[in-house]
């Protein structure tokens, strides 16, 4: 009974699309996870944040209806409401996911996995063994060793913290930090982003992010540039920051230093399982390890750590498991979002890796208060930035900092992929009056 064509190792977004694919095609088909289904994204990443992102967002938004007549009295939140409902929302998408593998067939082990030899896992007390094996248990949050000790949260602990802190401290500049900060900013913590560096998001276009940060020191995020905590104290009711040259104290230090592999409790040793420099597990370009039968997918395998890439490589895995003819997967023109506030949205190149493929480039920039905040005083602003290669006016990249930017960009996504030209955006007549109409109206250089 315990014998498999294909046993996977993690039922998070990657996992579980692989599983429930796998078996509609007819392979004997299981999966372990010793955590809630689901994984990263459901339980402690994208769905909880996002809610939490929404309720941060109401604070703003009364200020907005106050200057549209509305008045409201007795304004009050209550964050222990916030995570009960989100732990409800949370057991509610964990119940989809097991009946969705029930459905398919799927035999489920509620117990963590680990390697035997190439061939053999264990999961618990029982041995199981198959055919084909995928590790599918993506990352978790990385810890720097010299604050071992000061007790700081992660986001994992962020989401559930018995009271909403008066003041906060983030540790990183990356995408989880930013997200944090503007979510723990919207809902009235004192909130201070640390970073070793200049600016915010270093991986994504130098103008956009520094634009971002502004908006972000608008609306009361503090940052702290070129300074790391040297050593953090934990007391009983605050944290003691050492920087260079100051003490300062907060009520909570958050770590969102980046995510490491969750490799821990898998021992890919015992498989001979070849790994990169910064721990990852090493894939071929179809997903095979160093290991013949044992291939690796989604944010373990350190490619694109989003959750629509883990179930499109699921999906290509599967389908090159079935096929002699084998597809590599493509990594290009995939759109991504900071759910900052506001937030932040592109897809393609940015101006400087556009430079540095091409030959000539045009980019295109628009700037502007939304209709929204016209009648507030408010001074949140949208940016676009359009990069288009000169020699043939195909779009290279587009980027959006502004309300609902994710919901916008998706849709020109589609243009993005599909090669279209600049030309062609401004034969489309804009939807007036919308923030989204200035991508296809975009003249200045």
């Amino acid at each position: 009974m315990n014998d498999f064509d294909l046993f996977i190792i993690g039922a998070g977004s990657g996992g579980v699309r692989a599983a429930r694919y796998a078996s509609s095609l007819g392979i004997r088909t299981g999966i372990a996870e010793g955590w809630s289904l689901g994984g990263t994204c459901v339980n402690r990443g994208c769905i909880p944040k996002k809610l939490y992102s929404y309720a941060s967002n109401f604070n703003e938004d009364f200020e907005v209806m106050n200057s549209f007549g509305w008045k409201v009295k007795n304004k009050e939140f209550n964050w222990k409401k916030l995570v009960s409902n989100k732990k409800k929302e949370i057991t509610r998408l964990n119940s989809i996911y097991l009946n969705l593998l029930k459905d398919s067939k799927v035999k489920i082990f509620n117990d963590y996995a680990q390697f035997i030899d190439r061939n053999t896992i264990k999961v618990g007390k029982i041995k199981i063994k198959s055919k084909n094996i995928l590790i599918a248990v993506g990352t978790k949050p990385r810890r720097l060793e010299i604050f071992n000790n000061s007790n700081l949260i992660s986001s994992d602990e962020a989401f559930n913290l018995k009271k909403l802190p008066k003041s906060i401290l983030i540790l990183g500049g990356g995408y989880i930090a930013v997200e944090f900060a503007s979510i723990f900013n919207g809902l009235g913590v004192k909130t201070s982003l640390c970073i070793r560096g200049e600016r915010i998001l270093k991986d994504f276009d130098k103008e956009v992010s520094e634009f971002l940060m502004k908006q972000m020191e608008h609306k009361g995020v503090k940052f702290i540039f070129k300074d790391f905590p040297k050593k953090i104290i934990h007391e009983k009711y605050q944290y003691n920051v050492f920087f260079k040259e100051k003490i300062k104290r907060y009520e909570t230090v958050m770590e969102a230093v980046g995510r490491v592999p969750n490799l821990k409790k898998l021992n890919p040793n015992k498989a001979k399982i070849k790994l990169t420099k910064n721990g990852a597990i090493k894939i071929d370009e179809y997903f095979k390890t160093s290991v013949n039968n044992v291939y690796a997918i989604g944010d373990v395998v350190d490619k694109i750590q989003l959750t629509p890439v883990a179930i499109r490589e699921a999906m290509n895995f599967v389908d090159n498991l079935k096929s002699r003819v084998k597809k590599k997967f493509n990594y290009k023109n995939i759109p991504t979002a900071v759910f900052s506030t506001p937030n932040y949205s592109f897809i393609g190149y940015t101006e400087n890796e556009a430079r540095r493929s091409f030959k000539k480039i045009n980019v295109y920039k628009s700037q502007f208060k939304s209709l929204k905040f016209s009648l507030s005083n408010l001074n949140e602003k949208v940016f676009i930035k359009l990069v288009t290669n000169a020699l043939n006016d195909k779009i290279l990249g587009l980027h959006y900092v502004g309300e609902n930017a994710a919901e916008i960009v998706q849709g020109f996504s589609v243009a993005v992929v599909n090669g279209l030209t600049k030309k062609q955006l401004d034969k489309t007549i804009g939807i007036h009056p919308t923030c989204a109409e200035e991508i296809v109206t975009l003249r200045n250089k």
